[in-house]
């Protein structure tokens, strides 16, 4: 951790009580983990369109030994799941579709989860990213291999054979039906920055040896359009930190934002993206502690080049962001709305664990209390740099249960429609330990969250 984000921290003693809690409103649980019958289920990732909402998320349920915390890398199968709601969520299809099965007994096929979703605006194309393969991140190793050319001289490419993978996949009927494949080899390449006669025998200068993209919501522009749809953010998460790439033909080809050396942030975790109201982006980083937040800025009309500016942690008890004495990937959303006088602005949403003050060392036990911070954004003043990000947070509670991964959409009605980890229990899984939770929805209207004080507003 670097000075600028180690100085914002604040000391953990603080209180719970400290912020004014909020009762626990109803939910439903679309996917009920079962630890005496081996049923397991992680990280939501939610998609609206209209009155439609997927929910998806992981089975894990077919690992035998949670060699990689049970994530994709462990002993065992994982498959994406989802399920359906055409009511805004009011009322769930009772059938778990498997969407991307995990069913090989080694390669990429062997596991898929972590999904990143959106749907496109325009066509209704459904785009799911995610990270596969029987190779662990923290495990992923990703070499040069170096073979004789005909006529003298070697040809060096990516040997990813001991790397964690990417899959892509995409539905046209309404995630019906899904096709994909693997990506891994145009993702790592974009991040390949040395040249065939730097490579030393068998590796080179392979910036990143270890990536996945972060599950949950892929950002969709509202303003930049330079290809056939308009532009999608997602976040990479890798061992140079939290990497943003974006796409200007719905997710065939994708380009580092600020080009293959930039680092947004270097100690980031898993990420989220979002527009800010003038067309900048801003990147929200999972950290111990809080959120990390940085913003992108164009330079040219083109919206090609640009620069990011320095990140900075908003981890504050009064005020911040803050997610007690631990690390979780939440969702930043950025709504338009309007307060009860009328006036136009915007409303940034911020989800994450709050957690508490428990001496555990086990995660399930430290990640709790799921809630979302809200800060009202009123003039270009208040999103200009990412220290507007720091302060200035309240916070709405979702649940007091143990509880994590979150994300979050607009439904057709307005309303925010908010997936999350919730009723946390640890299992012992071969010989490592899993984290088990359900997956968990609630619909909340604006208002709610903001005590009555903002409104959401169709742009």
């Amino acid at each position: 951790m670097n000075m600028n984000l180690k100085s914002l921290l604040v000391p953990a003693a603080v209180a719970l009580a400290a912020i004014p809690v909020t009762p626990l409103r109803a939910q439903t649980v679309l996917f009920k983990s079962d630890t005496a019958r081996h049923v397991i289920y992680r990280i939501p990732a939610l998609v609206a369109y209209g009155n439609t909402l997927l929910y998806f998320g992981d089975d894990r349920s077919g690992v035998t030994d949670a060699t990689a915390w049970g994530d994709v890398g462990s002993e065992g199968n994982i498959s994406i799941v989802a399920r359906r709601s055409d009511n805004c969520g009011d009322t769930w299809y009772p059938e778990v579709q498997t969407v991307v099965e995990g069913k090989g007994s080694r390669g990429f096929d062997r596991a898929h989860g972590d999904a990143a979703v959106v749907c496109d605006r325009k066509s209704g194309k459904l785009l799911l990213l995610c990270a596969s393969g029987e190779i662990s991140y923290g495990r992923s190793d990703v070499r040069v291999a170096r073979t004789p050319r005909d006529g003298g001289g070697y040809d060096y490419r990516l040997d990813l054979t001991k790397a964690q993978h990417a899959g892509r996949y995409y539905s046209t009927d309404g995630g019906q039906t899904w096709t994909g494949e693997d990506i891994s080899g145009q993702i790592y390449a974009l991040y390949d920055e040395a040249s065939a006669d730097t490579y030393a025998e068998g590796k080179g200068n392979v910036a990143v040896e270890r990536l996945f993209f972060a599950s949950g919501r892929i950002c969709q522009s509202r303003q930049i359009k330079r290809g056939s749809h308009y532009r999608i953010y997602s976040v990479l998460t890798t061992n140079q930190g939290s990497l943003v790439v974006y796409s200007d033909d719905f997710g065939q080809r994708w380009k580092p934002l600020g080009g293959a050396s930039a680092r947004p942030a270097p100690q980031g975790d898993e990420a989220k993206i979002e527009e800010l109201p003038d067309g900048r982006v801003l990147l929200s980083c999972r950290m111990m502690g809080g959120r990390c937040f940085n913003i992108f800025t164009y330079s040219n009309k083109s919206c090609t080049e640009g620069t990011w500016a320095t990140p900075v942690a908003s981890t504050s008890l009064s005020g911040g962001t803050a997610s007690q004495r631990n690390a979780t990937n939440g969702e930043i959303m950025i709504v338009p709305a309007k307060s009860a006088a009328g006036k136009k602005v915007f409303v940034a949403l911020q989800s994450v664990p709050y957690g508490n003050n428990w001496s555990s060392t086990i995660n399930v036990d430290r990640r709790s209390h799921v809630s979302i911070y809200w800060k009202v954004l009123a003039s270009a003043a208040d999103y200009a740099t990412p220290e507007q990000f720091l302060t200035g947070w309240t916070r709405y509670e979702v649940t007091t249960a143990r509880s994590a991964y979150s994300t979050m959409a607009i439904d057709g009605r307005g309303r925010l429609a908010f997936a999350y980890e919730d009723n946390g229990a640890s299992k012992v899984i071969g010989s490592q330990p899993a984290d088990v939770y359900d997956l968990t929805f609630i619909s909340l209207p604006l208002e709610k969250i903001t005590g009555g004080q903002y409104t959401y507003r169709k742009r």
